[in-house]
């Protein structure tokens, strides 16, 4: 009965994954009617985005505390509210201003979603965590492909971002109301409220190793959805519909990797496979901008490499630390979700400063940092995930 339970537990995380993927995605086909429509530049993209990431920041770090206070049905409840008003929100926007509030608040409800995911599925699955894990963010990366080149393709026939907003309501609406009646299991340590040591958690070296890793992939991971579509735009004038092409291209190698990259990783190493997909990302990516045009296929396909890195190195959180691993979890991410909004600063600055060809390349610079502090993460857990793995296979 309670693996039952847990079946429709996953299957509801999955359709939030796939929602939250709708939400972020929508805003890369979107950006260019959006600074014809409110007379913005790529600052003005820049500050809108930075908006998203900021909600996205602040209520992650506040739901890993929530998650740990009043457990992860509450808050997946809590973030399906953040999320509805918004989205209906949108389709009455009729000012730049309004649209970076309720931006802003709909990135609230996707943070609540996201850390109530990531600290559920650890508990959800004794075995096979990283395919489990993995499984969820493909439906992450499932969701953006549809989205980019769906949207693309309305965009083009005529329908407006803001009857697209609505659309997403709707089936965000449909969604919670099945939820409402999915049981989600609850942590020990929701039971034994666990107090939260910050002084400890921060002595930790291996914090900020998993901090700047996570953070250089996701700023390289979400500026491309945020991105891309923009940089074919203004690089080598790809109307709408070309561009939502490639775009999609990315996410769905990126899915296909999240579908077959657990499976990779239960069997050579979590740590390690991520090292060497982010590598490969790496070397795809800078070579596909290196050729110009004829390399957005290149960059496109990248995304395979991408893909399980998120989730994998989040999953390693909870083997590598032993307390407060939802704050802890939520702390990492939120720094992160920080980093990636600085990097998408930088590159909105960049973007009208020197050009957008050669600020995408900041893109690639962050996938470097991401391997070499894989690699120090790598090097100083090691021993940690054997002994995991071999207790987990007893």
């Amino acid at each position: 009965m309670r693996k039952q339970k847990n079946i429709f537990a996953v299957i509801f995380i999955f359709m939030m994954m796939i929602l939250s993927a709708m939400c972020d995605n929508v805003r890369g086909p979107f950006i260019p009617t959006l600074k014809q429509e409110f007379l913005i530049s790529n600052k003005g993209i820049s500050l809108m985005v930075v908006m998203c990431s900021l909600g996205y920041m602040l209520f992650t770090f506040i739901g890993g505390i929530l998650c740990e206070k009043i457990g992860q049905k509450k808050v997946f409840i809590l973030g399906f509210m953040f999320m509805i008003f918004p989205l209906i929100g949108l389709y009455f926007c009729n000012s730049f201003t309004v649209l970076i509030t309720e931006l802003f608040l709909l990135n609230v409800g996707q943070a609540f979603i996201a850390i109530g995911t990531n600290t559920i599925i650890p508990i959800i699955a004794i075995s096979f965590q990283a395919i489990l894990m993995n499984l969820t963010h493909f439906c992450y990366g499932l969701g953006a492909t549809f989205t980019q080149r769906v949207t693309g393709v309305m965009l083009y026939r005529g329908v407006t971002w803001k009857q697209i907003y609505f659309i997403i309501s709707i089936i965000t609406i449909i969604i919670f109301i099945g939820f409402i009646f999915v049981k989600i299991p609850e942590p020990h340590n929701i039971k034994n409220k666990e107090k939260i040591n910050i002084k400890v958690i921060l002595q930790n070296r291996l914090l900020y190793l998993y901090m700047i890793a996570l953070g250089a992939y996701v700023a390289a991971e979400m500026n491309t959805g945020i991105w891309f579509v923009n940089f074919m735009h203004d690089t080598y004038k790809f109307d709408g519909n070309k561009s939502s092409y490639y775009a999609a291209l990315f996410f769905g190698t990126f899915a296909v990797g999240r579908l077959l990259g657990g499976f990779v990783a239960e069997k050579f190493g979590y740590i390690k496979t991520v090292l060497v997909s982010v590598i490969i990302a790496f070397v795809l990516y800078i070579s596909g901008l290196f050729i110009g045009e004829n390399g957005i296929t290149i960059i496109a396909m990248s995304g395979v490499f991408f893909a399980i890195t998120f989730p994998t190195v989040v999953l390693t959180i909870n083997k590598v630390f032993e307390k407060n691993i939802s704050f802890i979890t939520g702390l990492i991410i939120t720094v992160a979700s920080g980093t990636s909004m600085l990097i998408n600063i930088l590159i909105g600055a960049l973007n009208d400063s020197i050009g957008v060809y050669k600020a995408y390349y900041v893109i690639p610079v962050c996938l470097l940092i991401c391997v070499v502090f894989t690699y120090l993460i790598h090097i100083n857990t090691k021993d940690i995930l054997v002994k995991n793995r071999r207790e987990q296979n007893v």
